[in-house]
Formats: C-alpha cells, structure tokens, sequence
C-alpha cells in the first residue's frame, strides 16, 4: 500500500525531468530550422536576425498540430534557400519562382545532376540535423508552458497582429506589408512570390510605342542572346588558353568584340533588361516596352527563335514577351543543339519579304548548365568541355553572320552577348552558376557588313574606341551589358547613342588595361557588391 504513491510519483518527476531538459532540446531544434541564413551569409547580424525570427515565430509552439506543420514546412523552405542560394548565390527573388514553375524536366535535371559535391555536402550539413528536428518536434517535443513561456508565444502572435493592422491601414498590400519584414526568415520567399505575383499580373502589359524618329541603320537585324558564356574564355578578348573564337577569325575586319558586366548572375534577372534596356526590378503597372515592340513600330518583322524552352506552369517576361510581341515564334524542343537555330534562321531570311526591314532574336542555349552537353561530338578537341562549348557557339556566330554577309543589297547586322557567365571549377569543382567575377563580366560582340560600316562611320567608329578602352587600368569594365540594347536601338533608329547607355558611371573615361586583368579576376569571392556598384540595372 505505502509503495503505491511512491510508484506514482516517480514517473511524474521522469516527465517533469525530461520536460525541463527536453524544453532545451526543443529549443535548440527550433533555433536550427531557422539557420539557414547563417549558412549562407555567417555574420553576428545574420545570427541576430535567426534568434528574432525564432523568437516571433514561437507562437506556432503552442499547439502541437500547428507546431508539426511547421516544423517540416520550415525543413522545405530551408532546403528551397538553400538549394536556390547554392545554385545562384542569391535568396530565393521572384526569379526563383520562375525557375521552379518555369523550368522544364530537362533543365531542372541538368541543374540537379551539375549541383557541385561541395555545395551539396553544405546543404546536407544543415538539412539532415533540421530532419531530425522536425522529427523530435513531431513526437517528443514539449509545447509552450506555463505562464511565462506560454505568455512569450501569445506575445509573437500579437507582434504579427499588429503588423497586419499595421499594413492594411496604411494601405501597404501583401508585397509592401512583407516587405517591411523581410529580415525576419523566412518572410523574404513570401515577398518574393508577392513580387512574382504582380509582374505576372501584368507581363502582358504593352504600353504605346511611338515610332523611332531617325529612319533605320540597319535592314536585318539579328540579335543573338547566348548562354553562361564569360569573357574570360573568349579568347578575341585575351584568354591564353584554348582558341575558343577561332572561327570567327576570320571576320575580324567586321567584328567588335569587348567585355562588359553583366547585371545579374542568372537568365531571370538579365534577359529582361537586355530587352528593355532599364531596371526590372519591378515591373510597372503599365508593362513595358521592349526592343521587339520598338523594332515593330519601325516597321520591322520581329521573329524570335529560342533553343530556351519553357514548358512549365508559368512563364517569365523573357518567354511571355518572345511569344507575345514577335511576328513569329518558334521554340525548339529538349535537347537540341544551338545549331537547330541555323536552319530556321536560313528559312527566316529567304523568306523575308523584298524591302521589309527584319528584327530575328536567336536565344542560345549556350553553356548552360551541364557544358560538357552543349556541343556535338565532334567539337570535343579539348579537355576542357567548357572551352568547347564557346568554340561551337562562337562557330554558330560565324556561320551566321556569312549568312548574312551573303545578303544581296541590305545593311545587316548581328549583336551579340550572353546573358552572365560562370563559375570556373577552382570556385567550386565544377562550371555552375555563382558570384564571382566570371560570372559577371560577359562578352559582347557586334558585326556589321561592309554596306553599314560604310553608311554609319562614325557610329561604328565609337564602338571600335569603346572596344580598345573596354577594361581600366584597375581591371574593371567600363561598358555594362545595357550596351548591347543600345546598339540594337540604334539600329532600329532610336538614336539612344549605345556607348552612352552602356557606360559605368563611376569608372573614369581615359585610361586603358588588359583582359584579362591579374591573377585576382579569377579569384572565388562574392562579386555582387562590385557589379551593384557599377551597373545601372543590377537588381538588389
């Protein structure tokens, strides 16, 4: 009889035990969830702004229902920034929302199988101990209790109670409300899909285009968009590996070729303003207008043939402005090679119409993302497939452009640039998206045949200069990737002057240097806050 109380009162002080020791474990698994910011940027401020948002999103420890929930959409939400920075270099932006609804099956295994060993061990370290934190959340953890900690969890719910409020009166909306909180994790991948939300809304937005008020430089106009190509392995800018450019040796005479930075690190955020020629970090109400809509209303015929399929849920500016302002689109299937393009650029000029001006964009699928796919087997001649892939793609160059040299009668033209580059393998182990300098800094390469040279000298004559005085004494580039819309306006007859609109503007205008510029340009470190510094269009 006596031995009864005993026996019940020890597994009570057991539970009371454990609780206050398991309240540690608990609390130490709803911190790791919220690391994922640490991984990516370690910082003291970065690990303040973890702790706050474990703190103001204790409330969800309340209830053991909303804590499970929870608990496994924090281990998705790590994996996705993670996942996204690792590939990018970046927080998930509304760019990440176009890359997982956009992408097709091909391409998100071509980026999954290219995912560098090292980034993956990374990812792993966080996710594996958070699993197991989602797990000891879900059977064993110990709720909010008692008045003060229980106090603590109503508390957090009543900070985001009044931000709330605070934003609907105000009239902030979601996108502006979300803003305002965007420190807190993991508030930065609901604003972003706020962000992506809006521009969807209005993608298909053309506001009126007034006709150019100069007639046009050029009759045909190609602009080429490439694919993870870096200057530095052009080697008609100065790589001393292999000749990657040989095959467009020969029309030297013709050729301007120069780097210049490019204003992201990723298609989403840099082939919308190689359309537009302005900042996208956001879209306006009104939509906006492209060099397509320009060419148009100059009278030309706009064609786009894109080798950069999407045929997932939803469609970026890029894909919605090809298939909506072109006279014709045509996307070629999975797994084809560049030179696809070639064929439908022959049918494009044979059955151009006598007198009709033509505006043909031929979007590359370039280098991207696994290099050693991205060319025919008999372009293999080096070990480096990297190499390989800007000697096919510079071929297609040169096969296009005698196409149009071979033009009876017209000024012709062709443009081209990639939209960034890459990370060379001593960044990482492998050519992957990244941050470093070759990532940014781009080759663009302009042709135009004898009849425009002769009809626009000076105009070509800038663009010579501009390509001799392209890197600073310091290494940097003194034109950015908004050159490249700025011919094409020329051409067209919009008279923007492309130097002008290409220049960086804190980089002096005399003075000359090599490309490329010392052994520091292919140094691995965090080339962002340079390329901000410099570029007009760079997104935040």
């Amino acid at each position: 009889m006596n031995m009864r109380p005993h026996a019940t009162l020890a597994p009570l002080n057991a539970r009371h035990s454990a609780s206050r020791g398991g309240g540690w474990v608990t609390a130490l698994a709803w911190l790791w969830l919220f690391l994922p910011l640490v991984w990516m940027w370690p910082s003291s401020r970065t690990l303040g702004d973890v702790a706050l948002s474990a703190l103001l999103w204790c409330g969800c420890l309340l209830w053991r229902p909303l804590t499970r929930v929870a608990a496994w959409l924090l281990v998705l939400v790590g994996a996705c920034y993670l996942g996204y920075f690792y590939a990018v270099r970046s927080a998930p932006d509304e760019f990440f929302w176009y890359s997982v609804l956009g992408a097709s099956t091909t391409e998100a295994w071509e980026y999954a199988s290219s995912y560098r060993l090292q980034d993956l061990a990374s990812l792993l370290c966080w996710l594996l101990p958070a699993v197991a934190a989602a797990v000891h959340l879900w059977h064993r953890a110990p709720l909010l209790t008692g008045r003060v900690l229980r106090g603590v969890g109503w508390a957090s719910w009543l900070v985001w109670g009044v931000l709330a409020t605070t934003g609907v009166a105000k009239g902030y909306g979601l996108e502006g409300t979300l803003r305002r909180v965007d420190r807190v994790y993991p508030m930065t991948l609901g604003e972003s899909y706020a962000r992506y939300a809006h521009a969807a809304e209005s993608i298909y937005r053309i506001p009126p285009m007034a006709p150019p008020a100069a007639a046009p430089m050029a009759d045909v106009v190609v602009m080429v968009i490439g694919e993870s190509a870096s200057a530095q392995r052009w080697s008609l800018l100065g790589y001393q590996g292999n000749d990657t450019n040989a095959a467009l040796r020969p029309w030297r005479d013709g050729l301007v070729a120069l780097p210049v930075t490019a204003n992201g690190n990723n298609t989403g955020k840099t082939v919308p303003v190689l359309l537009t020629g302005q900042r996208m970090a956001e879209m306006p109400e009104s939509g906006v207008v492209t060099v397509l809509d320009q060419g148009r209303a100059a009278g030309f015929r706009v064609e786009t043939l894109s080798n950069q399929s999407a045929s997932g849920m939803s469609l970026s500016f890029a894909h919605a402005a090809f298939r909506q302002r072109s006279d014709r689109f045509v996307n070629l299937q999975d797994g084809l090679q560049d030179g696809a393009l070639t064929e439908l650029l022959a049918s494009s000029l044979q059955q151009r119409a006598a007198g009709q001006p033509a505006l043909i964009t031929l979007h590359m699928y370039g280098s991207h993302p696994r290099v050693n796919k991205r060319y025919p087997p008999e372009f293999a001649k080096w070990e480096d497939p990297y190499d390989n892939s800007i000697a096919y793609s510079s071929s297609l160059l040169a096969d296009w452009i005698a196409r149009l040299d071979a033009l009876p009668g017209v000024r012709a033209a062709l443009v081209y640039v990639s939209d960034h580059g890459q990370n060379f393998p001593q960044c990482g182990g492998s050519y992957t998206h990244g941050s470093t300098r070759s990532a940014y800094e781009v080759p663009l390469l302009v042709w135009g045949n004898a009849t425009l040279r002769q009809q626009q000298p000076q105009w070509w004559g800038q663009l010579q200069k501009v390509a001799a005085h392209a890197v600073a004494p310091d290494g940097s580039l003194r034109q950015t990737n908004l050159l490249y819309t700025g011919v094409v306006q020329d051409l067209l007859g919009y008279q923007v002057h492309a130097v002008d609109k290409g220049t960086a503007s804190h980089v002096s205008p005399a003075g000359d240097g090599p490309y490329p510029p010392t052994a520091a340009h292919n140094g691995c470190d965090d080339w962002f806050a340079q390329v901000a510094q410099q570029h007009p269009a760079a997104t935040p």
